[in-house]
């Protein structure tokens, strides 16, 4: 018998009990379809998380830290790192670029700051510095391109930090000025208050106010020197680069006498995120296919089921001259196509459960080839393992019993 004979004989066998096929394949659609979601979620948030906080500036990359060994160190206002001590570590083979590390997240810079006539509302002082347009505003106008441009000393701030410095109609301060760290700046704006319940903390739940970059820069000293961030070649061996360049600092460093440089493995704490985040996914997921074992029983017992039900049938089959091997193939193809209509509704379900979920969080849960492949996969394995048992032991009955 050829194959496509034996596939159209399977699903045939399947129809001719539509309901016990049904409710046999519900444990299978509710396993596929809650493995597929959380994978697929869990995915969406990786990707979410690292898009988010801007994981990938820190990959290939190490950061420098010193710690004086006198206290009054950090009051001279001395930088840490020195150009000299830059220069010496873009020499090492293997380091593609050295920076001041910044306090930036996604492309985006921010700054401590106070004001100065502020009461303390408990929160911290961070400033988004912009060269381009800033966010919505309650009140006033937002922060533009042009006060970038014309540098501008203009600020926008938020509703809570507007009431601190007035309590009273706060939608007043506009076109008032207020001081920031000793200097003035012309209110032009009051936006919500950033909402910090997200579903990850960064520092753009804490910002405050927003100014133009370059009017802060000149006022203030937004660089940090207190750390290096080294970023090493892609085919650079980060391990001995970046040991390497701690016995510089420790050799050459402008203040080697005065404390201790060590090295921050950003790149391996970017990596133990990821790790930390794709092993939630698993984690949750082989909860989810627990689900896919039980109804693996049930098609299971289904196929038991079919068969006591078709022992005759078996029988003539065999008196026929079919072989042990047609009759597996034949119980084995009607367990895998029950599991792949199962599986193909499943996948339906948990992509429409995907798209209602990016349509309220700011998840992007998207069908791609893995999780395709990954529905399919478990459908078909599923229906190799929980049919494999039925489908010998229909092959094993002897010919004269089946007939009897």
């Amino acid at each position: 018998m050829r194959f496509s004979e034996v596939w159209k004989t399977s699903f045939k066998a399947i129809g001719k009990n539509k309901r016990r096929s049904f409710l046999t394949m519900i444990g299978l659609i509710i396993g596929v379809s809650s493995v597929i979601t959380v994978f697929s979620i869990g995915r969406a948030f990786e990707n979410y998380a690292s898009e988010f906080i801007g994981l990938d500036q820190f990959d290939n990359s190490v950061g420098y830290t010193f710690t004086p060994t006198d206290k009054t160190f950090t009051e001279s206002g001395l930088d840490v790192f020195t150009e000299e001590d830059l220069n010496r570590l873009e020499s090492i083979s293997g380091v593609e670029s050295v920076e001041y590390f910044n306090n930036s997240q996604n492309g985006a810079r921010y700054a401590d700051e106070v004001f100065d006539d502020a009461t303390n509302d408990g929160r911290g002082n961070s400033f988004k510095l912009l060269k381009d347009e800033g966010s919505p505003v309650v009140y006033g106008r937002p922060i533009r391109s042009s006060d970038y441009y014309n540098e501008n000393p203009v600020v926008v701030l938020d509703q809570t930090a507007a009431k601190s410095l007035k309590k009273e109609q706060p939608e007043a301060l506009i076109g008032q000025s207020v001081k920031v760290g000793g200097h003035l700046f012309e209110v032009v704006g009051i936006m919500k208050d950033r909402e910090t319940g997200g579903i990850i903390g960064t520092q753009e739940n804490y910002v405050m106010a927003e100014v133009p970059i370059n009017v802060f820069e000149n006022y203030f000293d937004s660089e940090d020197h207190s750390m290096v961030q080294v970023k090493m070649k892609s085919n650079a061996n980060i391990k001995s680069v970046s040991k390497e360049a701690e016995n510089t600092l420790k050799k050459y460093g402008s203040w080697k006498d005065f404390g201790s440089y060590r090295a921050e493995d950003l790149a391996g704490q970017v990596d133990q995120l990821r790790m930390l985040l794709t092993s939630m996914t698993l984690l949750i997921s082989v909860i989810g296919g627990i689900s896919l074992f039980i109804s693996g029983i049930g098609v299971m017992n289904m196929i038991y089921i079919s068969v006591s039900e078709r022992t005759k049938e078996i029988g003539v089959r065999r008196a026929m001259g079919g072989t042990k091997g047609n009759i597996m193939t034949q119980f084995l193809l009607e367990g895998i196509s029950l599991t792949l209509v199962g599986g193909t509704i499943g996948y339906l379900i948990a992509m429409l459960l995907g798209f209602v979920i990016s349509m309220f969080t700011p998840l992007a849960v998207r069908p791609d080839l893995f999780t395709v492949t990954l529905a399919f996969g478990l459908s078909v394995v599923i229906g190799i393992v929980f049919s494999w048992l039925p489908a010998k032991s229909a092959a094993k009955k002897d010919i004269v019993s089946l007939l009897r």
